[in-house]
């Protein structure tokens, strides 16, 4: 019931607003992106990595927190020695994902 409530007022809305745009302009946020890994914590001697993705306007180490933009969970293909080296190729595979986002 409340799910056809949901949609019932998204077509009135739709319906009433045709013309509705959504427009994307610059401004002073930035992606900060807080990376984790786990080592052997996957099978076969693999580790686990984590990324968190969003936006604020702070330079700061704790920066306000605005809300999830994109979160990367993934096992790291290769194995590795150490959990430094799990933390490094974290850092890398989030810098992957964050990279074209920032641009």
């Amino acid at each position: 019931q409340e799910q056809r409530e949901a949609a019932i007022y998204l077509l009135n809305y739709l319906a009433s607003h045709p013309d509705a745009t959504i427009s994307f302009m610059a401004s002073s946020m930035i992606l900060h992106i807080h990376s984790d890994a786990s080592y052997l914590t996957a099978s076969n001697a693999r580790s686990r990595v984590g990324g968190h993705f969003f936006l604020s306007n702070s330079h700061k180490q704790n920066a306000p927190f605005s809300g999830p933009i994109h979160s990367l969970v993934q096992v790291i293909k290769s194995v590795v020695s150490s959990a430094a080296e799990a933390e490094i190729g974290g850092l890398f595979l989030n810098a992957q994902e964050g990279v074209p986002m920032r641009n």
